[in-house]
């Protein structure tokens, strides 16, 4: 979508917000991006993946739910003095708060210094959550770039997701705390969304197939719980230097191999949502993952 588009995305979405917008539109596909520790890239991902899927002419929006660590106002060089804490807090609305990204993408920064617990009360997630449900006339997919955040919040988003892209690295101290974050979410709440895992910085294929593996296979003894291969990363330097250079590598070395692992991830993510969740087994159990568990 190019930049004159995505303008008058802008416009509609700002003019809906003062009529009440149209009901008769089906809701964005929300996608959250989350990792279980930090580090992982999952800003790296969610950005690059919603200017991948705007390019693809999907209408995107990225939603910086990261409130520990709020990066993609920065990568996108965009003001970050309002964003997704003002509309949980019910100080501003969506409509209000939506910038325009790079590749033509809409962007909702999480707005920095989100300290009051009360702004994340499950009334201020529902309220920030039906206003992205919201943006169905304007907007097919909304990206959730979640962070490694736990507790409530993350809680939420995802079973408010279509999907969940679980992004991790190949060391196991990486793929255990992926494992965690399933553990703590599924153990307790039933899933309507698909769950995948993204292998980041790994070498190959072959190494990236190793990584979901691991993971799926944790998950399917211990928690019944079945993850789904959505795409993987390789190591590549122009990674970085973009992320230095505040900008989405995608747009800066668009024929790298991060950028193909992008692009491969953008075209399956589409598939995914049109794979039926599936069944997750619940029970509950408590405590850190076992190295038994995530081995």
């Amino acid at each position: 979508m190019m930049p004159d588009q995505a303008n008058d995305l802008r416009r509609l979405v700002l003019r809906s917000g003062r009529t009440g917008g149209l009901n008769d539109s089906p809701p964005p596909k929300l996608v959250v991006v989350a990792g279980g520790k930090g580090g992982v890239g999952t800003t790296t991902v969610a950005l690059n993946l919603a200017v991948a899927l705007a390019r693809e002419g999907r209408r995107t929006v990225l939603v910086d739910a990261d409130f520990a660590g709020p990066d993609c106002a920065a990568l996108c060089r965009i003001d970050e003095r309002y964003g997704a804490a003002d509309v949980l807090a019910g100080r501003r609305t969506v409509h209000e708060v939506l910038q325009l990204g790079p590749g033509g993408i809409q962007v909702l920064p999480a707005a920095r210094g989100l300290t009051d617990p009360a702004d994340c009360t499950p009334q201020a997630q529902d309220r920030l959550l039906a206003q992205l449900e919201a943006l169905g006339p304007h907007a097919d997919y909304v990206l959730l770039d979640a962070g490694s955040a736990g507790g409530r919040v993350m809680r939420r988003f995802w079973e408010a997701a279509d999907a969940v892209l679980l992004v991790t690295h190949p060391d196991t101290v990486a793929v255990m705390d992926a494992y965690a974050s399933i553990k703590l979410v599924c153990q307790d709440t039933p899933l309507r969304a698909v769950l995948a895992s993204v292998a980041n910085c790994v070498a190959d294929e072959v190494a990236a197939a190793d990584v979901h593996e691991r993971l799926d296979r944790a998950c399917r003894r211990f928690l019944g719980v079945t993850i789904l291969p959505a795409g993987f990363l390789p190591f590549d330097p122009c990674v970085p230097r973009a992320a230095a250079g505040q900008h989405p590598f995608l747009i800066d070395a668009p024929d790298g191999a991060a950028a193909l692992g992008i692009d491969r991830l953008a075209v399956e993510v589409p598939r995914l949502l049109e794979t039926e969740s599936p069944l997750h087994v619940h029970f509950r159990r408590s405590g850190a993952p076992s190295a038994k568990e995530a081995s």
